[in-house]
């Protein structure tokens, strides 16, 4: 059964290594350090388990360098069990902000180096999400006097994905040049701490038949749905 499980994992992280949640949907206040680390994965019957998120995991770094500008990057751990180094690094950039929602964009690159056969690949991708502060509350600590603040956040955007090559890993012809998915997410920030939560639908306008994992999608043949939860610590030095 491990053995089964095994290879599911590995054949998905082969098909949908491009999954993951978004960086940074508000950016860092300027000086600002984060330690991230985010699990889940698309949704995949698995069997003797049922359906369940892919469990990827990645870790990472943001910084801020101004209040509208955060730089960050994460490494895929998941991938190096199957020994496949994967890397994203990226720019969470603000661009509109008024009275609690605001607009960003994430432009990124992401790298992945096959240390077997030597073989590496990049691929560029685009972010956009729009946020919203629905509930935010600040009062003072009764056992030290200093601010606590929480702050309940939705947001809604497209994740873009761009296949420069030709050709895909195994040789076929690639005819997904660009791949799309919609994610809605909320986070829980507490003081230093964020937590996120995020759905995802991923790559809709393509066929989900005849690949090796099977994934249940809301678009019946098309796509498939995601899961991800994140953590998130902010600290200056």
């Amino acid at each position: 059964m491990m053995k089964r499980i095994t290879i599911y994992f590995g054949f998905a992280i082969l098909l949908l290594w491009s999954c993951a949640p978004t960086r940074f949907v508000k950016p860092l206040e300027k000086g600002q350090h984060a330690l991230l680390g985010n699990f889940g994965g698309p949704m995949a019957k698995v069997p003797g388990i049922g359906v369940i998120p892919i469990p990827f995991t990645s870790f990472g770094y943001g910084y801020g360098l101004t209040d509208n500008t955060t730089i960050f990057g994460n490494l895929h751990t998941t991938s190096l069990l199957f020994g496949v180094g994967q890397t994203d690094i990226g720019v969470s950039q603000q661009i509109w902000k008024n009275e609690g929602m605001g607009v960003s964009v994430q432009p990124e690159m992401n790298i992945l180096v096959d240390f077997y056969t030597g073989a590496n690949r990049f691929w560029p991708q685009l972010d956009a999400n729009y946020y919203f502060d629905y509930n935010s509350i600040t009062s003072k600590s009764k056992r030290n006097g200093s601010d606590k603040r929480r702050v309940l956040t939705i947001y809604g955007g497209i994740s873009n994905w761009f296949d420069p090559y030709l050709t895909e890993s195994q040789g076929r012809k690639n005819q997904q040049f660009w791949i799309p998915s919609v994610q809605l997410g909320h986070l829980w920030q507490q003081n230093n701490w964020n937590y996120n939560l995020e759905f995802k639908i991923l790559a809709p306008i393509y066929s989900n038949e005849n690949v090796v994992v099977d994934y249940p999608s809301m678009m019946g043949k098309y796509g498939a749905m995601g899961m991800y939860f994140g953590v998130t610590y902010r600290f200056k030095e």
